[in-house]
């Protein structure tokens, strides 16, 4: 079994950043943000993505994945960088009490992605009967569904400079369909609205203005509700600022560490 890493700047001193990309990518997809940032930078394939096989595709089995990375590469005082899926991997990593991270920046998420009574902050257009009948769709034509998402992602229907919407669309569909149903179940139904008011690090929320997964309102929820959060909002970026504005998002994520 295995944990495919991806690596940069690892002759770079200070402390670590932890990269951990969205539903449907992997790893290598944050090296145009990586070149930005001023610290050695690991970043996972997530279970079922890429060429990591050791956990299960759920959330939890990502969070498993993350304590296990740490652990091996003796990693400390890392700041820890969520992208989408990779946000909710890091709340529940650290709601279990994992260690090793001293600050968290999650990137257009919310910890509760379906609607519920009071909560005005999930995914755009969707519900429980919608997420439901999506997974069983993804199975029953995965390459509709991989165009379908891939349009989601960014400001602009054709993409941005790092990556074109037909790049995008191209990797979901190397994806293997059944894994990313359930990986696509497990995520929906999740809910870390609490570990989000527990959380144990500081918090920086980084939304894109012109994203179509979340609106910019979830960065506000995230940045009042944390114990220690503020946010910010990319300007012309869609739901993958990561891509979009790399070097705004490095600036970002670097002036928070050293704040």
């Amino acid at each position: 079994m295995t944990i495919a890493l991806h690596r940069w700047g690892t002759e770079r001193t200070g402390a670590p950043v932890i990269l951990l990309h969205g539903w449907t990518m992997s790893g290598d997809i944050w090296a145009p943000l990586a070149r930005h940032l001023a610290a050695p930078c690991f970043a996972p394939d997530l279970p079922g993505h890429g060429a990591s096989t050791a956990y299960p595709a759920t959330v939890e089995g990502g969070a498993a994945q993350l304590g296990a990375l740490i652990a091996a590469n003796g990693l400390h005082d890392a700041t820890l960088v969520g992208w989408s899926l990779g946000a909710l991997i890091g709340w529940q990593y650290l709601e279990q009490g994992g260690t090793g991270i001293a600050r968290m920046v999650s990137v257009d998420m919310s910890p509760r992605p379906l609607p519920a009574p009071g909560w005005d902050f999930p995914m755009r257009n969707q519900s429980e009967p919608k997420a439901a009948r999506a997974a069983t769709r993804f199975e029953q034509d995965w390459p509709r569904a991989a165009r379908a998402v891939a349009q989601t992602m960014f400001a602009r229907p054709q993409g941005c400079a790092a990556m074109s919407a037909a790049q995008a669309e191209a990797r979901i569909r190397a994806r293997n369909p059944a894994t990313m149903a359930r990986f696509w179940t497990s995520l929906t139904q999740t809910d870390l609205r609490g570990a989000v008011v527990r959380l144990p690090v500081p918090l920086l929320a980084l939304h894109g203005a012109k994203s179509r997964v979340y609106t910019q309102a979830t960065g506000d929820w995230l940045a009042r509700t944390a114990p220690d959060g503020r946010n910010r909002t990319l300007a012309d970026c869609g739901h993958a600022p990561i891509l979009e504005a790399s070097d705004a998002t490095a600036r970002a994520i670097t002036e928070f560490i050293h704040a």
